[in-house]
């Protein structure tokens, strides 16, 4: 795989290729991690709307966190940002080691874990990508974007599988010791990578000025307001899937992580398949919304079958169709704001996804109300809705977007 990313970047960029491997080892862990908790939750709850608390609670800090998390990553060096993230991340899972140890899990403490987890993601999610934006070349942006879409969906497929692993030779609380100790081995991986120091000759400051700048780029508006409906409307086959795999399919936890894992098998396989299509694509607006509508159309589709292995089809192929929504939104806000403002741009980002655990958490209680399988038909026919009036009304996401 490194191989392969190195011959995609120009001039075997080692800081790049360092910078990937880091991506790919905290993705993983994260990953890793969720596939526990989601475990552990499904083991102490039995209803929809507990499992959407359990998006709810990992999502929700990008809301109350991300424009100042985006705030800080233009105010101060990104790269220090992410080696404290890290060391964060290692302090949270020690946290879940010394509670296994002691304690026996509780919904309530499950979710502050979770909330505390959010937290640390948005920290790191700002600091990294407008890093990554800024550590190669201006006309390579498209591809090491692209590459960390693998990165992510990579580490999603391998994380709950590795768990499943894990679960056969370790406790729980063992487990969270050891991906302690090897998360702070990442560390390593960014020791020789340069600060970039922002440009002291531009005055960009304050959250207002990434207001301002968004209320005037149509482009950028628009990417944000389909981002957040399709955040909130289009994904609700994933963040179903644990109640899906506990109480429709009665899985057991190999089938349970399994099934969690596909939809980052597919996304992986479309990350690949889309790869050296993505820097050429000029129309990325069109694209995203195109793949906002077929992860609509994909919930109704998943919320009827009562099948198990087409389930898992159904989660794989909607997982190709992931690296597209994630591409494509991404380089349109990237690309089209400067440097300067990119972290800020990036809590923006943060606040439309947001509306995902709003999404399931509302879900998951109008789920107990009317079932779980008319909540998600009847939020992907609103989401479907939403979208186009959004695309009729920002025609400028039809235009050719160049990097």
């Amino acid at each position: 795989m490194l191989s392969i990313i190195s011959s995609f970047i120009p001039h075997n960029d080692k800081n790049y290729v360092s910078f990937w491997a880091s991506s790919f080892f905290i993705y993983t862990i994260r990953f890793l991690d969720f596939a526990i908790i989601a475990w552990l939750l499904t083991n102490v709850i039995e209803n929809p709307a507990s499992v959407g608390l359990l998006i709810f609670f990992k999502f929700i800090p990008m809301l109350f966190v991300g424009l100042f998390t985006g705030w800080l990553a233009d105010k101060y060096l990104r790269s220090r940002i992410i080696k404290i993230s890290i060391i964060l991340t290692s302090i949270y899972l020690l946290v879940w080691y010394v509670y296994l140890s002691y304690f026996s899990p509780t919904e309530n403490i499950i979710l502050l874990l979770v909330f505390v987890s959010g937290v640390i993601i948005s920290i790191d999610r700002a600091s990294r990508t407008s890093y990554l934006s800024n550590l190669v070349n201006k006309k390579y942006l498209r591809n090491v974007l692209a590459l960390d879409v693998v990165a992510t969906h990579l580490g999603w497929f391998l994380g709950p599988n590795i768990a499943s692993i894990l679960f056969e030779y370790f406790s729980y609380a063992n487990i969270y010791m050891l991906l302690a100790i090897i998360n702070l081995f990442n560390l390593a991986l960014l020791l020789k990578l340069p600060k970039l120091d922002l440009k002291k000759s531009v005055h960009l400051s304050g959250i207002t000025q990434g207001i301002k700048f968004v209320s005037k780029n149509k482009i950028i508006l628009g990417t944000l307001l389909i981002l957040g409906i399709g955040n909130f409307t289009a994904f609700t086959f994933e963040s179903m899937t644990p109640y899906f795999a506990k109480f429709i399919f009665n899985t057991s936890p190999k089938q349970f992580n399994f099934m969690l894992s596909l939809q980052g098998l597919g996304a992986l396989v479309g990350s690949l398949i889309f790869l050296p299509l993505v820097g050429r694509m000029n129309y990325q607006g069109i694209v995203f919304v195109l793949a906002t509508i077929t992860l609509l159309l994909g919930s109704i589709i998943f919320s009827t079958v009562d099948i198990f292995i087409l389930a898992c089809f159904i989660l794989f192929s909607l997982g190709i169709i992931m690296p597209l929504f994630m591409n494509m939104h991404t380089m349109i806000l990237m690309s089209q704001t400067p440097n300067q403002l990119r972290g800020r741009i990036q809590g923006f980002q943060q606040l439309a996804i947001s509306m995902f655990p709003l999404g399931s958490l509302t879900l998951g209680f109008i789920g107990n109300k009317i079932g779980i399988i008319d909540s998600i038909k009847l939020f992907s026919i609103i989401g479907l809705i939403l979208v186009l009036f959004v695309w009729i009304i920002f025609r400028s996401l039809n235009n050719r977007i160049k990097p």
